[in-house]
């Protein structure tokens, strides 16, 4: 065999171990990258922003402001509870602690209520555990016909998008509801901590009141 011969066989006997080493170098860097993946994930801490923004729910156009329904500093709705007459008259939210996890605490409570006065029949109206308010979906017409919270796990409603697995809260109903389909959500990565309300001699007018929640590692 000739030098070219032989340098050509040497070659080839070499190629089985470089693809060898280059793939076992592949599966250790992945190996890697796995773990750190998963600690960024889990090394995400949650802030609660203590600003609020307004999103409109609907109803009639008619009424004067009445005092927010809104949850203490980091505190996020977990439910809602509504005084009905004819009519939905006053409204205000559950709320619990939110941890830095994600996680909800055990701890409720309740807020001021938003509406006016009347009615007799307390409806309530909850998101499974763990999970928090993001959105109403309902009907309104000339005041509010009936609602649903729109619930998700705080975790989903942190990622951001722009339709996070929701599930929802019992629905609660004026007698003889009408009105047309409403729905309103908070803006991406936000949870309801407020509600608030034109109201005369029943609401007329709801809107929910938005946090952000702030991701830092």
């Amino acid at each position: 065999m000739n030098n070219i011969g032989r340098s050509v066989y040497r070659s080839a006997r070499k190629a089985p171990a470089a693809i060898i080493f280059a793939c076992l170098l592949l599966i250790a860097v992945v190996a890697i990258a796995a773990p750190q993946r998963r600690e960024g994930r889990e090394g995400v801490i949650l802030i609660l922003s203590p600003e609020r923004i307004q999103r409109d729910f609907g109803g009639g156009n008619g009424g004067r402001p009445s005092p927010d329904a809104q949850c203490e500093y980091g505190f996020v709705a977990v439910g809602f509870h509504v005084q009905t007459g004819e009519f939905f008259n006053q409204a205000w939210l559950e709320c619990a602690p939110m941890r830095s996890d994600g996680s909800i605490g055990e701890e409720h409570r309740i807020t001021a209520r938003t509406g006016s006065p009347g009615g007799r029949p307390v409806q309530d109206a909850y998101c499974r555990e763990g999970q928090a308010m993001f959105g109403l979906r309902g009907r309104t017409g000339a005041s509010i016909d009936d609602a649903a919270g729109v619930c998700s796990p705080i975790r989903d409603i942190a990622d951001r998008h722009d339709a996070p697995r929701a599930d929802f809260t019992q629905v609660i109903a004026r007698p003889h509801a009408g009105g047309r389909p409403d729905q309103v959500t908070c803006p991406p990565g936000s949870v309801i901590t407020g509600f608030r309300s034109m109201s005369g001699e029943y609401m007329d007018h709801l809107w929910i009141m938005c946090s952000e929640l702030r991701r830092t590692y």
